[in-house]
């Protein structure tokens, strides 16, 4: 039963297709009435093209005004997201948060190109430099790399030296693919583990609670009110860094992606309507009448038809089921609000 209710559009419109077809193979309209049906199905496929392309303005329209009002909290919590990753430039260019700084330059040169994702996307240990890192590695702390890796990740390298650091322009934007808040979701996942949830056994004495560069206190302060106004007023602090991090692996990141999926690329419903009007056009209108310029055979003539009359039915059972479940969304849509 779960079967049938999912794929019961395929099914009807799979029996539709064959009975149809089956009445035309066996009981064909003599040629007599074959320019009879050219002329009904230029009429009738004109006038329910137009009752579609109206009914996709309708959609469109609607679309554009849905993705107009997403598109203002998708450019808020981007803007929370690049100060967020801002925040992560002033810990990663502050040596004195860093209890074994030196060991980032160390592993630099050390395992050069070993990033976050090569560090912990490995299911099989086929990376040997990440492994060599793991199970080898005994003079440089993992746990500073793991978090200075992480942060890396979301920002970027703080020390590219091309220009002045992005981060350093308080009105840069960015429009995150989603591709990119993917790979930005375990990361800020370990920053919260490595500084507040597994702290104890990872972190201590890995990191300072503070020591923020005075040379980046008041931008630190400045952004963090910008992630959230009810940092106003704190100073930094790994935990209030983890709780940043947390928030955007639980909630931030999650609702960015959906609502960026939303606004991208064209929605399936709105691609089938297109689809059954191109078909209704071609099939309905410009097949015939290219079929009425020229002089074929009285069978030709026949099967064309028929063959036009078939695909026109088609895809006018397909549009009626799109606009019947657009109708029921609608409606349920209405009855929710009231």
């Amino acid at each position: 039963m779960r079967f049938i209710s999912r794929y019961l559009k395929q099914i009807l419109t799979g029996i539709f297709a064959v009975v149809v077809a089956m009445l035309m193979l066996t009981h064909p309209a003599p040629h007599s009435r074959i320019l009879n049906i050219q002329d009904y199905l230029i009429t009738v496929a004109g006038i329910i093209s137009a009752f579609v392309i109206a009914y996709l303005s309708s959609k469109i329209f609607n679309l554009r005004s849905e993705r107009t009002n997403r598109q203002v909290e998708i450019d808020n919590l981007s803007n929370k997201l690049t100060n967020f990753r801002r925040l992560l430039f002033y810990v990663m260019r502050s040596s004195n948060f860093w209890i074994h700084y030196d060991d980032i330059t160390q592993f630099k040169k050390q395992y050069p190109g070993l990033n976050y994702a090569r560090l912990h996307n490995q299911t099989d240990n086929s990376d040997k430099l990440s492994t060599q890192f793991w199970l080898e590695e005994k003079h440089i702390s993992h746990s500073t790399i793991d978090l200075y890796t992480a942060m890396e990740a979301l920002y970027g390298d703080p020390n590219f030296t091309d220009g002045l650091p992005w981060a350093t322009d308080k009105a840069i934007r960015f429009n995150y693919t989603v591709d990119e808040l993917y790979n930005y979701y375990s990361p800020s996942n370990m920053i919260w583990y490595l500084l507040e949830g597994r702290f104890e056994k990872h972190g201590k004495g890995q990191f300072h609670d503070s020591n923020i560069s005075p040379l980046f206190a008041d931008d630190v302060t400045e952004t963090l009110v910008r992630i959230d106004t009810k940092y106003k007023g704190k100073d930094f602090h790994r935990e209030i860094l983890a709780e940043i991090g947390a928030e955007f692996h639980e909630l931030y990141l999650t609702q960015l992606i959906e609502l960026t999926q939303y606004n991208t690329g064209v929605p399936k419903s709105l691609q089938a309507t297109f689809n059954s009007l191109f078909v209704i056009m071609m099939s309905g209108v410009l097949l015939p009448i290219i079929i009425q310029s020229l002089d074929i055979p009285n069978s030709l003539d026949t099967i064309l038809t028929l063959l036009c009359v078939w695909v026109t039915s088609l895809a006018l059972v397909l549009f009626l089921w799109d606009f019947y479940s657009f109708l029921r969304q609608d409606i349920h849509t209405v009855n929710n609000e009231t």
